[in-house]
């Protein structure tokens, strides 16, 4: 029997234009009703998971920056793995090096070491040419409370940001082509501390090499006395590998990466066209 549902959100659980269904939203109650504990496996922060469900008024779990933090449905912070302060200069040198943008996620909100206007404008073009946005809807405050790199703040000192009590939940480069992909991918190899993966095609996303959202996800389930045989993963994304590979029972949507094809136990319809309540029909009995 099914006791809990860990699914990406952003290409998995969201339609194209980053919002839920009513049949999603739908599917979600029925699993509160029925007491199955809901997790939310994303690589956005606190404020990106919370912006999109609080006025939903549904309970969820949540694995927050591909693992780097675990809320419970309190909201309460239950386990961290941070990356580790002493290699962020480093990395950031390597974005810097091949002139590719960047942000940092950290418990104080999502912050950039570029220039905060450029910052902002290269994530609002990547939106609108990649995730096909129109510019009015960027500009609507309500989209940019569910998506903080919108409005992502410039780091003026660095050096006083990484002494400073502020933990550092992941690092991203973004808006990148594949030769850039290529040269960055090599150097971020030389770390042997971090695990990094493209969730967009375009991006490199780096956590904590204990950061990954399976490892959190299992560490949690044995606190709660849930058996992997009892948990349902559902995802799109290379960053869902580690979920897919620690747990017997997933979903992977027509819209995934091949590689998690390979690794799922059953294929459902893309996000847009109700795969997520498609996955969920077949592990659960809604009725």
């Amino acid at each position: 029997m099914i006791r809990l549902i860990a699914s990406d959100l952003d290409g998995t659980l969201l339609r194209n234009d980053g919002t839920i269904s009513a049949k999603t939203l739908e599917t979600i109650r029925l699993l509160n009703r029925q007491g199955i504990l809901f997790t939310v496996a994303s690589g956005r922060d606190f404020t990106g998971v919370h912006g999109l469900f609080a006025p939903l008024h549904v309970s969820y779990e949540a694995i927050l920056a591909n693992g780097a933090e675990y809320i419970d449905q309190s909201g309460f912070l239950v386990s961290t793995c941070y990356l580790d302060k002493s290699l962020v200069k480093g990395i950031l040198s390597v974005f810097d090096s091949y002139q590719v943008p960047s942000m940092m996620f950290t418990t104080a909100g999502v912050c950039t070491h570029m220039k905060e206007k450029e910052g902002r404008e290269r994530y609002r073009q990547r939106m609108i040419r990649r995730q096909h946005y129109r510019s009015e809807d960027i500009d609507d405050p309500k989209l940019a409370a569910t998506i903080p790199a919108l409005s992502m703040t410039g780091v003026r000192y660095l050096d006083a940001l990484l002494k400073s009590d502020t933990e550092i939940l992941k690092l991203e480069c973004f808006d990148m082509n594949k030769d850039e992909m290529a040269l960055v991918e090599k150097e971020l190899r030389k770390f042997p501390d971090i695990v990094f993966f493209s969730s967009a095609g375009d991006n490199f996303e780096i956590t904590d090499r204990h950061a990954t959202k399976g490892e959190i996800l299992k560490r949690q389930c044995e606190e709660k006395g849930i058996g992997t045989d009892e948990v349902l993963v559902i995802g799109d994304g290379l960053n869902d590998l580690s979920m897919f590979e620690l747990f017997p029972h997933s979903a992977c949507m027509a819209n995934g990466m091949e590689l998690l094809k390979e690794k799922a136990e059953w294929i459902v319809p893309a996000g847009e066209e109700e795969g997520f309540t498609a996955a969920i029909r077949h592990f659960v009995d809604l009725t």
